[in-house]
């Protein structure tokens, strides 16, 4: 529900809309009683805004031009005009109507006033002492350029002619869409008498004087817009057509209510329906309520802004609770989660530990064997299966010879006698470091130990070395190794050594065994 007032200078009149529906109007008579009437109205709204748009007899129009000025001289020039032509009024108003671009840039100024303040002041009082939020107080020529733009008339200069009492005539002029002046034309003929030709005449009035003033030329076609009831449309359209002077539209006030969609249960003789609902319709600038009398209406946005911060900060928090809780919830189902995982790897590790087998090999040395194993995956073909087969293929040459140990390994060093002896870092104790085999270079070596003995061996060294002879040869001759060598044979005869026994027709005695050991070295080739 919206409210406003509306004062004709007389009479006080409050209306009530919902939406586009005008409910109901109360009027208030400027006496004793209307006043306290009105009072009481005021106070049934609690605290509910208002707008109070005035139609008055006694508001002027001024149209000047000034210096296109910004800030404290702009209001210093604005102050002194007020003085100059509304000395005795505190209701004024300036509106910027255009800027114009010539010589120096201008701002063209409509300055309006109420020149007699008083009739406003007991209605103004009232409003204050009941602590009435006042929105604004609207002049009803300002609000009736939305009325003339909605006619969408093409001439320069139109006249808009409304009729909101009775006993006055409002004519306002508006020239490119903007208001240059309007006034409030006394009439006694609405109800008795010859009320077009008293229209007509007061028309061509204004017309004579807009041609004196310079505002427009006599050459110019006047558009003249007629608000008026159906009892008066037909003498009103009649009489615009015995005279060819002006361009004439004739507007029933019902008609234009129902092209606005404004529902009213009876049928209006003046218009100022339709400017009050225009003026709730649009949020209009305030025209003339000084800051004293608005000041309640700054603490209902002040309350307004207040309850709007708590009802976001409700908001807030509730919207913080929820997702506080929906944090709490998912927290408590993660750590369940986490608990039976945790319970899952514990039985896991339990079950590792039980069966994990001791290391003293350092992080490092682990380090460099798995690069190391990388990189023969990668890079090298260093598998035993190939020099087994090749290390079978000569063994399965001679059958009286079994193998009982066969130790592979890589190295990075040919001359590496065991698996013990391969270093894969740099050893920290330099005197270490020269027991080490020197490494040779980047390459890798497949080193292969074989230890064997000959099977049903009678004592027979020529024969078991002649095999071992032939054993040695097969290998080499093969080109598959790089290197053999012969590191421990069944009997050793080298020059250094001693070779004591029976010599004799008579068969030995059966040794136990004729061990042998030999060792293969073959590059791991790049693939």
């Amino acid at each position: 529900m919206k409210r406003i007032l509306y004062f004709t200078g007389y009479r006080m009149v409050a209306q009530e809309w919902s939406g586009s529906t005008l409910s109901s109007s109360v009027y208030f008579e400027p006496d004793d009683q209307g006043l306290d009437l009105f009072s009481a109205y005021l106070e049934s709204l609690k605290g509910e805004p208002v707008r109070l748009l005035v139609d008055l007899i006694e508001e002027e129009f001024r149209q000047l031009k000034i210096p296109l000025l910004r800030g404290r001289d702009r209001q210093e020039l604005l102050q002194r005009n007020f003085v100059k032509f509304f000395r005795n009024s505190d209701y004024r108003h300036a509106v910027t109507q255009k800027i114009e671009k010539k010589t120096r840039k201008e701002e063209r100024l409509l300055m309006l006033g109420l020149t007699n303040q008083y009739l406003l002041k007991p209605w103004l009082e009232i409003i204050s002492k009941t602590r009435t939020p006042l929105v604004g107080i609207l002049s009803l020529p300002l609000v009736s350029e939305g009325a003339v733009a909605r006619l969408k008339d093409q001439n320069r200069c139109v006249i808009l002619v409304s009729q909101q009492v009775p006993s006055n005539l409002r004519q306002s002029v508006f020239l490119d869409g903007k208001l240059i002046l309007s006034r409030l034309v006394p009439i006694a003929s609405f109800y008795q008498g010859d009320y077009a030709s008293d229209v007509i005449r007061d028309i061509e009035s204004t017309q004579r004087y807009l041609i004196s003033q310079r505002i427009i030329e006599r050459s110019d076609t006047i558009s003249v817009n007629i608000l008026c009831n159906r009892r008066h449309q037909d003498k009103l359209l009649a009489k615009c057509e015995e005279g060819g002077f002006f361009d004439f539209q004739i507007h029933s006030i019902d008609e234009l209510m129902e092209k606005e969609k404004i529902h009213v249960d009876d049928q209006q003789d003046f218009s100022s329906v339709l400017f009050c609902y225009q003026a709730l319709r649009k949020p209009y600038a305030n025209h003339y309520a000084r800051a004293q009398e608005k000041r309640y209406f700054y603490h209902f946005m002040g309350s307004l802004a207040t309850k709007l911060i708590g009802i976001l900060a409700l908001a807030f928090g509730l919207g913080f609770f929820a997702t506080s809780v929906v944090k709490g919830l998912l927290y408590n189902q993660s750590v369940t989660e986490m608990n039976l995982m945790e319970q899952k790897y514990n039985t896991k590790y339990n079950q590792l530990a039980e069966s994990r087998v001791d290391s003293t090999t350092s992080t490092t040395s682990m380090r460099d064997i798995v690069q190391a194993v990388d990189t023969l995956e990668k890079n090298f073909q260093a598998r035993p299966a190939k020099m087994m087969t090749q290390i079978s293929q000569h063994i399965s040459l001679f059958d009286n010879i079994r193998l009982k140990e066969l130790d592979w390994f890589v190295s990075n060093s040919s001359t590496t006698t065991s698996s013990r002896e391969v270093q894969w870092q740099q050893a920290n104790d330099p005197r270490r470091a020269r027991r080490q085999p020197a490494r040779a270079g980047n390459d890798l070596f497949e080193i292969a130990l074989i230890s064997g003995e000959f099977l049903d061996f009678d004592g027979n060294y020529r024969f078991v070395l002649s095999s071992m002879d032939d054993l040695e040869n097969a290998m080499k001759s093969s080109g598959f190794y790089d290197e053999v060598s012969v590191l421990k044979r069944p009997l050793d005869v080298e020059s250094e050594n001693r070779l004591s026994g029976e010599v004799g027709v008579t068969k030995s005695k059966k040794a136990e065994n004729a061990p042998f050991v030999i060792r293969l070295v073959k590059k791991v080739p790049m693939t």
